[in-house]
């Protein structure tokens, strides 16, 4: 039998074909707060994109047994909320709010695409009031990233953690 490489030995092997681009003390060092930010982004991108839509159970009924980690009075309102399909308010708070963010968003991109193609297309003339206008509506969206960002904050303190929404930023 041929002797089959220790496992370590394997995953070392594939990091150094992945990523010989940078020795590791030249690597950015992310923050814990960074950390944080990329896996809650990357968490609301997979629930955008459906990743979670076709999880085991999904659609089956849930054991009416009471679960006894969370208080009686608790059991009774989630009960009631269920029985009457509704959702909680910061539940029904949080899915406006993603509604708008992902509005804002894809505001900012449709904007950034007409004004690059309009400036492709400007002479200088054209272009000096192009990139004012740019400015203009940067200071617009970084106003509205604000107001997002004070309505995520309070989101963020009504819900819990581990649902915790990434705040917007808006990039030139």
């Amino acid at each position: 039998m041929s002797e089959q490489p220790n496992p370590k030995e394997r995953a070392q092997e594939y990091k150094e074909q992945q990523a010989p681009e940078a020795p590791p003390q030249e690597r950015e060092r992310r923050t814990p707060e960074q950390w944080r930010d990329l896996i809650s982004h990357r968490i609301e991108e997979a629930m955008r994109d459906g990743a979670f839509d076709n999880l085991r159970n999904k659609g089956k009924p849930i054991d009416p047994r009471p679960d006894p980690l969370t208080p009686a009075d608790m059991q009774m309102a989630n009960t009631l909320l269920k029985n009457n399909d509704l959702v909680p308010a910061w539940i029904a708070d949080r899915r406006a709010l993603l509604a708008a963010i992902e509005r804002f968003e894809a505001q900012m991109a449709a904007g950034a695409v007409a004004h690059h193609a309009a400036l492709a297309a400007a002479n200088a003339t054209e272009q000096e009031a192009l990139a004012q206008r740019w400015h203009d509506q940067l200071g617009r969206w970084r106003a509205e990233a604000a107001a997002l960002n004070r309505r995520i904050d309070a989101q963020n303190f009504r819900q819990p953690a581990f649902l915790e929404i990434l705040k917007v930023r808006v990039v030139e």
